[in-house]
């Protein structure tokens, strides 16, 4: 949040009586651009005499006021310090030098010079002592902060479309089939990119407003069939966030549409709870709720509900490498919303674990996550008779180098296997990428 008081604090100010400049020819010409609404120019004018006349108040005065309306706040605290250090009781150019500082992020020395201008402007009318107190209390809420990135990925995957490596089947109630290419394991290359954006706006010292969104999309590099396997996706949150020094709390909705070979696949919304507890500067708990309703655009069938809690621990240590630590585990329910399939919904239950070290500090970061899910189907299988049950194992390693401010490259490599007592769902996939990313 950018935070702009003073104009309307130095016309009130002014109005009380405040000192004004003695016009000379210079400084008259620039007061005419900067009520003009052209500080850019003031600025032209005047900075060229700053070395001759640096320490003359009105001329450092109008020199300020034209640095910071042109976006030059460094420049401006400079020329407001002379100004002050003749003049100290110059209420307006303090107002002023307030406003430079808020503008280079100094909110503290904002607020400094802003209590010193209520305290010693004893004439200052209610209007002018309104408008600086609106502006000290937005100076006591921590700024807005926003925050985005674009990503560009390069890869190699075994299994786009997570498939068996199987080319035939066997089924009780029919015999062995023969599985068309796209239902047998496929392997490509592939390019992606992916955006986001997020913004967290805080309401006052406990409450803030959070929002994001997120948009990527993968493209596969072979024939027909495999852009078949295209993938894009999009992403948008929302919520609000209650925090003190231990705990917060968070609640909001997100929603998404996933797009396969460039039609609606699924489209998802729910909402979302989470607890977290800072035990100490390097321990932290939390639990979270989250349910989801997810729509089969073109197959309704698997329309679901879906509902997992949770909850994790993190740590810090002050070792070597300085490794952060996550455990966390998980379970719920996927119920189908739709008659006669219990076999497409299920319980699923998992852990996951991940640790982060610390190579060269604030530019390369290892970082391994393993996790293991299981699912208990509810219904026998049409095909097969009996109930499915599943075990998937995901193991990821990445290294992550910073090795320009916001700029970062990871090249990364997974393994996922899926072990289903249904042959049709078995299937293993091994994917290496790298992407090269930028920060906002």
């Amino acid at each position: 949040m950018k935070l702009r008081p003073s104009r309307l604090i130095l016309a009130l100010l002014l109005a009380a009586g405040a000192a004004t400049a003695q016009a000379d020819a210079l400084t008259d010409q620039a007061k005419r651009l900067l009520d003009a609404k052209e500080p850019a120019k003031a600025y032209a004018l005047l900075q060229p005499q700053e070395a001759q006349r640096a320490g003359d108040p009105d001329f450092d005065y109008l020199l300020g006021l034209a640095a910071l309306d042109s976006g030059n706040a460094e420049r401006a605290v400079f020329a407001f310090e002379r100004v002050l250090a003749m003049r100290p009781n110059f209420s307006q150019a303090r107002a002023e030098m307030a406003r430079a500082h808020a503008a280079l992020g100094d909110r503290g020395a904002a607020r400094a010079e802003l209590e010193t201008v209520r305290k010693t402007a004893t004439d200052m009318p209610s209007e002018a002592r309104a408008a600086i107190d609106r502006f000290l209390d937005a100076l006591s809420r921590p700024p807005t902060a926003f925050s985005a990135f674009i990503e560009g990925v390069f890869g190699v995957d075994s299994n786009i479309n997570s498939a068996t490596g199987s080319g035939s089947l066997a089924i009780p109630t029919i015999g062995v089939v023969q599985l068309n290419a796209g239902a047998i394991k496929l392997g490509d290359t592939f390019t992606g990119v992916n955006v986001g954006a997020s913004v967290l706006h805080p309401i006052d010292e406990r409450w803030a407003l959070t929002g994001g969104v997120r948009a990527g999309m993968r493209v596969n590099s072979g024939g027909t069939v495999n852009t078949g396997f295209d993938t894009s996706s999009l992403d948008v949150d929302g919520g609000v966030r209650w925090s003190d020094d231990k705990d917060t709390f968070s609640a909001g909705i997100q929603a998404q549409s996933f797009v396969l070979d460039e039609n609606r696949y699924r489209d998802s919304a729910g909402l979302i709870g989470q607890w977290q507890r800072n035990l100490s500067d390097t321990q932290q708990i939390s639990a979270f709720v989250q349910w989801s309703d997810l729509n089969y655009v073109t197959q309704p069938v698997r329309d679901a509900e879906r509902t997992i809690g949770g909850v994790a621990y993190a740590q810090a240590f002050n070792v070597p490498l300085a490794p952060v630590m996550f455990l966390s585990a998980y379970t719920g329910v996927e119920k189908e919303r739709n008659q006669g399939v219990p076999h497409l919904g299920h319980d699923p239950f998992g852990v996951r674990a991940g640790v982060q070290f610390t190579l060269m500090p604030d530019e390369l970061f290892l970082n391994l996550f393993a996790s293991h899910e299981s699912r208990r189907y509810g219904g026998n299988e049409p095909l097969f008779g009996f109930a499915r049950r599943d075990r998937q194992t995901d193991l990821r390693a990445s290294l992550t180098w910073k090795f320009s401010p916001g700029w970062s490259l990871t090249p990364a490599v997974s393994f996922t296997d899926n072990r289903s007592n249904v042959n049709l769902f078995k299937y293993d996939r091994t994917v290496g990428s790298i992407s090269l990313r930028k920060d906002f």
